[in-house]
């Protein structure tokens, strides 16, 4: 039997305001965002054609860019009108009103080869919308297994990790600890020893009722992992900060990862041992129904709360 025709993916791209099918997208071959990975980026997802958080992402964005001391080559609110845009180009080109994942990436721009920032004249906008990875709700119930990485975080002194750059050669040899061990995903552990997180999700332990994650220093920040913070404290669950060994995740009562795309996923094994009871227990059930309650309340209108196109800036 022949095997099955994968389906083609479904994508539009903006670059710098022209919009296509990827297959038509076309990057300048001396972009420093390719030649170098100098690069930042951000990914956000709609729920009933909403977007969720896009201002902390926006605002996440730009604090990355700062860092790295890239301009945003356009006003924030026509980049907010440019990401809408392509949204609706989306929906148009693939006739289709489905949720979908949005990654908007800012890049040095293109110039000649070398590492000084004055090569590039003006930094350039892409804005990639695509179909929305879906887990199964399986996952949900029985939870994802993990392994610990080989591969250690970058060190916050020579690539602060709370950049979302484009350079991401860490997280994917990371990745491949996963693949090679047939797990969802890989949990990096920082310089010290201490967990970090994972490739593209940051991680909890819960221990005797109490919730713990990596302290932000030394991490990605992650907006999910915020939300996690806010709903669980306001619904009067304890979570902290702290230093967390390896090995805690293996007398963990409980543990879960979070990211914009995932929301509140548990975790069933690591490195192939059961997590607790080896399935989501109450307390991450309950994290991920309180954020999926947020994203209820603020995606709760139609469609229509998309903003109108963004007015000139200065009128």
């Amino acid at each position: 039997m022949p095997p099955r025709a994968r389906a083609p993916y479904r994508i539009a791209i903006n670059v710098a305001g022209d919009i296509g099918p990827g297959a038509e997208a076309r990057v300048a071959a001396l972009d420093h965002g390719f030649l170098y990975g100098d690069s930042v980026y951000e990914t956000v997802r709609t729920y009933r054609g909403a977007f969720f958080l896009l201002d902390r992402h926006l605002d996440r964005l730009q604090r990355s860019l700062d860092r790295v001391f890239i301009a945003l080559p356009l006003d924030r609110r026509d980049l907010v009108a440019e990401v809408h845009r392509t949204v609706r180009a989306y929906r148009s080109l693939h006739s289709t009103e489905e949720d979908v994942a949005v990654r908007i990436v800012v890049s040095r721009g293109a110039g000649p080869i070398g590492l000084d920032f004055a090569l590039c004249e003006r930094s350039t906008y892409l804005i990639y919308v695509f179909e929305l990875p879906r887990l199964p709700a399986s996952l949900y119930a029985s939870g994802v297994p993990v392994v610990i990485s080989k591969v250690r975080r970058n060190h916050p002194r020579a690539l602060d990790p709370g950049i979302k750059s484009g350079n991401f050669l860490n997280n994917i040899l990371a990745y491949k600890d996963a693949k090679d061990a047939g797990a969802h995903e890989a949990i990096t552990c920082a310089a010290e020893g201490y967990l970090a997180e994972g490739t593209t999700s940051n991680v909890f332990v819960v221990k005797e009722g109490l919730v713990w994650t990596p302290h932000a220093f030394g991490i990605l920040d992650g907006i999910t992992r915020a939300v996690v913070f806010e709903e669980g404290r306001a619904a009067g669950i304890p979570i902290g900060e702290t230093n967390i060994p390896p090995e805690a995740l293996f007398s963990a009562d409980e543990a879960f990862i979070t990211s914009s795309l995932k929301a509140v996923l548990g975790i069933s094994h690591v490195n192939g041992r059961p997590v607790g009871a080896g399935r989501p227990g109450p307390i991450t059930r309950r994290l991920h129904d309180l954020y999926m309650a947020r994203v209820g309340r603020e995606c709760a209108g139609p469609r229509a709360a998309e903003p109108a196109r963004a007015a000139p800036a200065g009128s």
